[in-house]
């Protein structure tokens, strides 16, 4: 069993944690953080990992916005691999749960105060390994809480979440692998019916498609998938919020190591995707990040995105674009100590005034390998 513990402290700058065009409240934010990772490989082929990130946001100028709620890291997850008797047959059951306190995550979200969510997805994956066949299966439940102090404010987006999901492909050559894909998922809204609040309308999506996997050469690798999705709302919790959704989705990724010092990776998509405010909201995205060694214990990460949607008919819907982008700078004093240093720029322009926002962070985090 290997173990592995950190620890660090984080200050940051934020000039607008709730994400306001017209009140806009900057803060200075203290955040502590504290982690531990384990990996067991129970047998040559079982095996467990554990990876748990735990961290609070300290508002200093309104307290009354962070501190009560525990922040869980995206990153954390329980996962174990299980083979079974038939060979290449492999299980994998997961849970990955976690806590934003970030408005700004949601990109369908303005104007939003003390913040937070939990999210936890747990599931089975299936995959059977037939050398040029290959067969996935799996089910996913995802459950989404508000919690903190002014929880109350956005438990109407307390949902269920239950998807299905498979894909079959063929390695058609050594580069190229082709499949077919599908999922459906059914959404319920924990809050039902509430006259006159923004109650949200449970719906099912169902997808069906084909993807492309594989490598241009040794140094570039691509994905990428399209097909067609159907949505449909069961109106009865808000029948302001209007519209089913039936499109066309694509996504696309590519990923390019240079050389040993430098990788980067674009992707790209458009898809229906949950609204807090109206039915759904039609998304495209670009996003390019990239990670560069420097020299010697210096290292130099950034990204990049443009996002626009379109959101479903209802008396709080908007059209809006979004951008954004990141750059930080990283040193690695010794063995355990890394420092990090940021910055990160956000702007959304909305049809609707009130909803657009501008929002900048800088901040350094310090942690320690144990």
């Amino acid at each position: 069993m290997k173990m592995l513990f950190n620890a660090g402290m984080g200050v940051q700058y934020n000039s607008n944690v709730n994400v306001s065009e017209g009140n806009p409240e900057p803060d200075l934010i203290l955040q502590p953080r504290v982690g531990a990772g384990i990996y067991w490989p129970i047998t040559k082929l079982n095996k467990l990992r554990l990876n748990v990130q735990l961290g609070y946001d300290y508002y200093l100028q309104n307290p009354d916005l962070g501190g009560e709620v525990l922040i869980i890291d995206p990153s954390t997850e329980f996962l174990f691999n299980l083979f079974v008797n038939v060979p290449n047959l492999k299980i994998t059951f997961f849970e990955r749960p976690s806590v934003s306190v970030n408005p700004i995550d949601n990109a369908t979200l303005s104007n939003a105060q003390n913040y937070a969510m939990f999210y936890n997805t747990a599931g089975v994956d299936v995959t059977w390994d037939l050398n040029d066949v290959e067969l996935g299966i799996g089910y996913s439940n995802l459950f989404t809480s508000s919690v903190g102090s002014n929880a109350s404010e956005y438990n109407y987006m307390n949902r269920f979440v239950n998807q299905i999901y498979a894909d079959a492909s063929f390695l058609l050559l050594p580069y190229l692998r082709l499949g077919l894909e599908g999922s459906w998922a059914y959404t319920t809204y924990l809050e039902g019916s509430q006259p006159g609040s923004n109650a949200l309308n449970n719906n099912d999506n169902s997808t069906i498609g084909l993807f492309v996997q594989g490598k241009v050469s040794q140094y570039i690798e691509y994905s990428a998938g399209t097909g067609w999705q159907l949505v449909e709302f069961n109106e009865s919790n808000n029948p302001e919020n209007t519209g089913n959704s039936s499109n066309p989705y694509y996504y696309l990724t590519l990923d390019h190591t240079l050389n040993k010092y430098f990788s980067h990776r674009i992707t790209s998509g458009f898809e229906a995707a949950p609204s807090s405010q109206s039915n759904f909201v039609q998304m495209f995205y670009v996003q390019y990040g990239f990670n560069w060694m420097l020299i010697r214990d210096w290292s130099l990460g950034g990204s990049m995105y443009y996002q626009n949607g379109q959101e479903s008919p209802g008396p709080n819907s908007e059209n809006f674009d979004r951008v954004g982008a990141t750059i930080n700078l990283g040193y690695q004093l010794t063995k355990h100590w890394v420092f990090n240093i940021y910055y990160g720029i956000t702007s959304k322009a909305s049809d609707v005034l009130s909803d657009s926002y501008n929002q900048q962070i800088i901040g350094l985090n310090v942690s320690y390998n144990f």
